[in-house]
């Protein structure tokens, strides 16, 4: 065997010229680090054995089978090919790195090209746009419209980039997707599909597409049957199909070609559903339709020969039995009282027993009944103050001379809690010597419920150190105010005598207030929450004043509604909440207030018993239907109540 002694044999460690120098150290490193040492037994990983060379295993053979300088140099072959495989892939990037730097050349001829190539992605939009794609989105609208008429298709189907939408009344969809290139599909029943490539952009992506219809293109219009305006974003749906009308209240549907008349649906967005037939051969006027706003009336009717509660809608069809009656209702009792937004109704009504009772009829819950009040008294309704209803009891067992013969209360359908906001006092002994308080009129101001408490008696001086009072509470109990007392001296003496005080409501916030007493009389003006004393004021000024005007309000509280006699017809006005910027709206009309709807629509009624719809603006009142109107009144003004 050749003589491995590392002392016997030359240096030949050396490597070719290109490679570093650094490989020569770790050559010789290898070799101090092969002198002999105690046999150790190696086990090889599968990964060893699967990389074993076969080039440096004959390599052995041949040292093992040559000698000398041959053997030497054998040995150091193999021994520079391991060490070029450990330098790894780190190494080899690093002596790449070390050789594209040292030449200029190169270094900037890679530069150059890496400049143009961004150029090149920058300036051309597909490729910019393909690859912000990758990271950004970007809104783009979508237009389909009718290939022959030019005309929006709503409802159509719109799919960019995965994402999906149906256009909108106008034609028009709005999708966020990625930037880039992009095929647009559109789709839609009766209509020829459509695909077109499109370029997103980073903004401004405006597109628009057409579609050929496979029928006959029949243009429908919708308007509001009781303004007869244009009805916006109304559903025509044909076959299952559904279109949108634009602003101007126009829709294009299509027909199959062998139909001339297609049954069809028009609805929607506020509206209640009405079913028409378009022609398909027809003019626009042929295929103008009217439908009527979404919503229910409720109001007395004794059409069954009893008193019932019954609701419609606003056209007088769909007419339904909420309350049947019993027969037990009093003809000239019977009353009921909407809230402005017609959430709820209070109903008095005598439907068993003695004594009528006080219910509440709740819209929102199924036309759900519940009792708010009832007993051995009399209810005056007076009205609702937001969701609150305000009601006096005048109790039947109480005598004049005992307190808490009338009481002023207030019912949240909300908790279903009755509240007692006051009550009157009284004094005395018996018939021949009393002194009863009672409640004049009352209203609802604003927030505020403002009412009067007068006396009255049968003795001698039985009212000496009594006072009238105009008082304030608001419906849910809080800020009770006694806002002026008002005194007489000729109020005592012996026999009848009474405190009272006259009350008219001449604007929705204002009260005038007139006190006869010692033979002469003054007057007040109520208003922002004080009374002040008006010397203004005359007898005959306060007697032109209309004490049956009824102030309106409309549900949001903005606007008022009223009438005025005028040679024994009404005159009806709008105006703001105050009833000031006043607009008459009628003149000689047979017509008289009755409510709101909403703040869009006025209710008006005919002799007593007939029951219309009319725009805010004026114009010809729709009739809804007959109805069944006590003998009696009730209170309420300013109240803004909904309808008996």
């Amino acid at each position: 065997m050749a003589d491995t002694d590392d002392s016997k044999r030359p240096k030949t460690n050396k490597l070719p010229q290109s490679e570093p120098e650094a490989a020569a150290e770790l050559d010789d490193d290898l070799v101090e680090k092969s002198e002999p040492t105690e046999p150790t037994e190696t086990k090889l990983t599968d990964e060893q054995v699967e990389h074993e060379d076969p080039a440096a295993d004959a390599a052995v053979d041949d040292i093992m089978k040559s000698d000398g300088d041959e053997a030497l140099k054998a040995q150091d072959e193999a021994a520079e090919k391991a060490v070029v495989m450990k330098l790894g892939l780190g190494e080899r990037f690093k002596n790449g790195w070390r050789r594209w730097w040292s030449s200029p050349r190169t270094r900037y001829g890679t530069v150059g090209t890496i400049v143009v190539v961004l150029a090149v992605v920058t300036i051309v939009p597909f490729t910019r746009y393909n690859l912000l794609g990758i990271v950004m989105k970007a809104s783009a609208t979508v237009t389909v419209v009718d290939s022959k008429t030019n005309a929006p298709v709503s409802g159509a189907s719109v799919k960019l980039d995965g994402v999906s939408a149906e256009t909108d009344a106008s034609g028009k969809a709005t999708v966020k997707v990625h930037a880039g290139s992009h095929t647009l599909q559109v789709s839609k029943q009766y209509y020829k599909g459509a695909a077109q490539k499109e370029l997103v952009a980073l903004s401004g992506n405006k597109f628009k597409a057409a579609m050929v219809a496979l029928g006959h293109p029949v243009q429908v219009k919708i308007t509001n049957k009781i303004n007869g305006k244009p009805v916006a974003n109304a559903v025509v749906t044909v076959q299952g199909t559904k279109t949108k009308t634009a602003a101007n209240g126009m829709a294009t549907v299509v027909l199959a070609s062998s139909i001339a008349t297609q049954t069809a649906t028009a609805g929607g967005n506020g509206f209640n559903t009405l079913d028409i037939a378009i022609t398909a051969a027809g003019n626009l006027a042929k295929n103008t339709f009217s439908i009527i706003p979404a919503g229910k009336l409720y109001f007395l009717s004794n059409l069954s020969g009893k008193i019932d509660v019954v609701k419609t809608n606003l056209d007088g069809s769909d007419r339904q039995t909420v309350l049947a009656g019993t027969g037990n209702e009093d003809r000239y009792t019977t009353s009921l009282l909407a809230s402005r937004d017609w959430k709820y109704l209070a109903l008095l009504s005598k439907r068993s027993g003695d004594n009528a009772s006080l219910y509440l009829i709740d819209t929102t819950n199924g036309d759900r009944l519940s009792t708010i009040d009832q007993g051995n008294a009399n209810f005056t309704l007076v009205g609702w103050s937001g969701d609150r209803f305000v009601y006096q009891v005048n109790r039947s067992n109480v005598q004049n001379w005992q307190p808490n013969g009338q009481a002023l209360k207030s019912f949240d359908p909300t908790t279903g809690n009755t509240l007692l906001l006051d009550q009157t006092q009284g004094s005395g002994t018996g018939q021949n010597d009393y002194a009863r308080q009672q409640f004049g009129s009352t209203y609802l101001i604003g927030d505020q419920v403002v009412y009067a408490k007068t006396w009255f008696g049968f003795g001698n001086n039985v009212l000496s150190g009594k006072s009238a009072e105009l008082d304030s509470i608001t419906a849910n109990g809080s800020g009770h105010k006694t806002l002026k007392t008002f005194t007489a001296t000729s109020a005592n003496g012996f026999g009848y005598s009474n405190l009272d005080l006259s009350t008219v409501l001449y604007e929705p916030s204002g009260l005038y207030i007139s006190f006869p007493h010692d033979n002469s009389t003054d007057f007040y003006d109520y208003e922002d929450g004080k009374v002040t004393a008006d010397t203004n004021m005359t007898e005959q000024k306060f007697e032109s004043v209309n004490y049956s005007t009824t102030f309106l309000l409309s549900p949001s509280g903005n606007n008022t509604f009223w009438s005025d006699q005028r040679d024994g017809k009404s005159t009806l006005f709008v105006g703001d909440e105050d009833s000031k910027n006043e607009k008459q709206i009628a003149s000689l009309s047979d017509y008289n207030t009755y409510g709101w709807f909403t703040d869009d629509y006025l209710l008006v009624a005919k002799s007593s018993s007939e029951l219309y719809i009319m725009p805010v603006a004026g114009g010809a009142p729709l009739k809804i239907t007959d109805y069944y109107k006590p003998a009696i009144n009730y209170q309420g003004y300013g109240g803004g109540y909904g309808g008996l």
